[in-house]
């Protein structure tokens, strides 16, 4: 008897859903150092206090997150605190399948494709482990990179520049997309004005815990502390500041920032005033040489900070069939380095690999941008 070919896709989706939910499940009781720090915050809001606690400047991260671990506590009768606090990075997985799904929708209205983009964004392995096994909570910032570029593939761009004002809130590591967000500004297609969006929804951002009574300085000092809590060139991150000694963190750090600074603004200019034909999947690929490249180039990244190219490269992946393996290619770099932390594996044997493979994609990607640049009716 022969399956009609719809069924067939609605079974796909169906299992592909379950298996992600189900790894979802299967991790939520790991326990990593970094839960630690979480659990240590839930308790402090639980002995002192939604309202006191928010109001004080305990915490290592900007008030938007401490909002959400705030409202967690309120189901310790019936949640354990670890299942609770992962919880947040999940729904967010849930909500950034549905923004990789409209995205997607930007190329394939008419197909089945941006629900399979949305179901491959849920299975991905560093998605699940990142929020389920680890519970980070990256996927809260890159919720809102997604949606400033949903926003302007959209052309609207003052919504655009709001919900990034809200990703670097959130966390810093939304720089990322700021070169992105540059090329657009000189290609016309940002005005000026919309800029002036960013320090208001910042500052918003940070009234409740003002009102609670959190001190101004501490709220402007989040990520400033942030920076100076350790001190290595590169921790764990697939880039070359991987084979920089601790005894040369300073020269790293003071060549390596100016560097990388003057790098990505000749890219911006570079890119942001070439004449050439700025398709909606362009703008996606431009997004995604973005998210690769700024972690690539600055020293002190983390292990982490792929993340949102692991993300966007599913995307790019959709409206450029032919550059597959990117996705893929992503998921091997954050997937090895993820393992020294997570797992205390070798990381002089993984890390090295994961850095090789990086350059050998930043230097595809790089190169299949100077190539969509030249020539306008070009594919990859």
């Amino acid at each position: 008897m022969k399956i009609d070919p719809k069924l067939k896709r609605l079974i796909l989706f169906a299992l592909l859903f379950c298996f992600g939910a189900s790894l979802r499940i299967l991790f939520l009781p790991a326990k990593t150092l970094d839960m630690d720090s979480y659990l240590l915050w839930y308790d402090y809001i639980v002995q002192h206090g939604i309202l006191r606690s928010i109001g004080s400047d305990y915490f290592g991260y900007n008030p938007p997150f401490i909002y959400l671990l705030a409202l967690t506590t309120l189901t310790r009768s019936f949640l354990h605190p670890i299942i609770a606090i992962k919880l947040i990075p999940i729904l967010f997985d849930i909500v950034n399948a549905v923004l990789v799904y409209k995205i997607v929708r930007v190329f394939e209205p008419q197909s089945d494709k941006p629900t399979l983009a949305a179901l491959l964004f849920w299975v991905a392995p560093t998605i699940m482990i990142n929020s389920a096994f680890w519970g980070q909570t990256d996927a809260l910032y890159v919720c809102f990179l997604l949606l400033t570029v949903l926003l302007l593939l959209r052309e609207r761009p003052v919504f655009a520049l709001i919900a990034f004002s809200a990703a670097f809130a959130v966390k810093a590591q939304a720089v990322f997309l700021a070169p992105f967000l540059a090329v657009l500004f000189f290609k016309k297609r940002i005005p000026l004005r919309a800029f002036f969006v960013f320090p208001f929804v910042y500052l918003l951002s940070f009234l409740p815990a003002a009102l609670a009574g959190r001190p101004i300085a501490s709220l402007f000092s989040t990520y400033s502390g942030q920076v100076g809590t350790f001190e290595l060139a590169s921790k764990n991150a697939a880039n070359p500041y991987l084979f920089v000694n601790e005894s040369d963190y300073l020269a790293a750090v003071s060549i390596g920032i100016p560097l990388a600074a003057t790098l990505l603004l000749a890219w911006a200019l570079f890119y942001g005033f070439k004449k050439y034909n700025l398709s909606s999947a362009k703008i996606l690929w431009i997004a995604l040489v973005s998210l690769a490249l700024v972690p690539y180039l600055l020293p002190k990244m983390h292990d982490r900070y792929f993340y949102p190219a692991d993300v966007f490269s599913i995307l790019a992946a959709f409206a450029f069939p032919n550059i597959w393996f990117v996705p893929i290619a992503y998921q091997i770099i954050s997937f090895l380095s993820y393992l020294p932390y997570l797992f205390d594996a070798p990381k002089e044997i993984l890390l090295p690999v994961a850095l090789a493979l990086n350059t050998s994609i930043i230097i595809f990607l790089l190169w299949k941008q100077w190539k969509l640049s030249r020539n306008e009716t070009s594919s990859l």
